[in-house]
C-alpha cells in the first residue's frame, strides 16, 4: 500500500512541474509581444489573411473533383485511344530503327548477279558455227572381248595407242585415230561459243586480256576461291569481257 501511495504522489508532482514549465513559456512570450507590436499585428493578421486566401483559391483536391465531374465520359476515352495510338507507332519505329540496323549489321548473302550481255561479231558466230558442225569420229575400245568393243560410247574416247600382245585391234575393231582427224585451224582451240579459251589466275591476267577482250573469252581458274572469283567477275563485266565459267 505504502509503495502504491508513492507512485500516485510521484505523478502528481511531475503533473504540477509540467504546468509551471507551460505558464512560464506563456509568460515569455506575452512579455516578448508587449516588447515587439509588429509581430503582435503579424500574429493577428496572418489568420485572417490565410482564411481569405483560402475562400478565394479553394483547394487542389476540391477543383479536380470538380473537373472530373464537369468532363465527358466520352472524352476520357478519346483520349485512352489517342494515347494507345502514340505508343504503337512509337513502338513500331523503334521496331524499324532496330530492324535497320540489324539489317546493316549482318551479312548479305552472296547472289549471282546476271552476266552482261555482249553482243558477239558476225566473225564468231561464223567460228561457232563451224565448231557446232564439226563431226566428231567415236571411236571404240580397245581393251576386254570383242562383244564389248563394237559399242562406241564417250566415255571410250580417252584414246592411247594398244601397244600390248593379249589385245590385237584390226579393221574389224574400228577406226584408229591418227593425225589425218585434225581439226582445221580455223577452228583448233576455239570453244563452241566461237571465242578463243584463256585461263585466268588473277586479276593482273584480267586486266591484260582487255586487248584482246574482241576475239578471247576467260575461263576462271579452279583452284580460285569464291571471293576471289567475285572480285574478278565483277572486274570482267566492267570491261566487258566474257566469262566462260561464271
Amino acid at each position: 500500500m505504502a509503495e502504491a501511495k508513492k507512485a500516485t504522489h510521484a505523478k502528481k508532482h511531475a503533473e504540477k512541474a509540467k504546468k509551471a514549465v507551460k505558464e512560464k513559456t506563456v509568460a515569455k512570450t506575452k512579455q516578448a509581444v508587449e516588447k515587439h507590436p509588429a509581430k503582435k499585428h503579424v500574429e493577428k493578421t496572418t489568420p485572417a489573411a490565410k482564411k481569405h486566401v483560402e475562400k478565394e483559391t479553394p483547394s487542389a483536391e476540391k477543383t479536380k473533383t470538380v473537373t472530373e465531374k464537369t468532363k465527358p465520359a466520352k472524352e476520357t476515352e478519346k483520349t485512352k485511344e489517342k494515347h494507345a495510338e502514340k505508343g504503337k507507332e512509337k513502338h513500331a519505329e523503334k521496331g524499324k530503327e532496330k530492324h535497320a540496323e540489324k539489317a546493316k549489321t549482318a551479312k548479305k548473302p552472296y547472289v549471282k548477279k546476271k552476266p552482261v550481255k555482249i553482243t558477239k561479231s558476225k566473225e564468231i558466230k561464223k567460228l561457232s558455227a563451224l565448231v557446232r558442225a564439226k563431226k566428231r569420229h567415236m571411236f571404240r575400245g580397245r581393251f576386254g572381248k570383242r562383244s564389248v568393243r563394237k559399242v562406241s560410247r564417250e566415255k571410250w574416247q580417252k584414246w592411247r595407242k594398244p601397244r600390248g600382245i593379249d589385245i590385237v585391234f584390226k579393221k574389224e575393231d574400228g577406226l584408229v585415230p591418227g593425225t589425218g582427224y585434225m581439226t582445221p585451224k580455223k577452228i583448233r582451240f576455239i570453244h563452241p561459243s566461237g571465242y578463243k579459251e584463256k585461263l585466268v589466275r588473277n586479276m593482273n591476267e584480267l586486266v591484260a586480256m582487255e586487248k584482246e577482250k574482241g576475239n578471247t573469252a576467260v575461263k576462271i581458274s579452279r583452284t580460285i576461291g569464291k571471293k576471289k572469283k567475285t572480285e574478278i567477275l565483277k572486274k570482267a563485266d566492267e570491261l566487258k569481257i566474257v566469262v566462260l565459267n561464271r
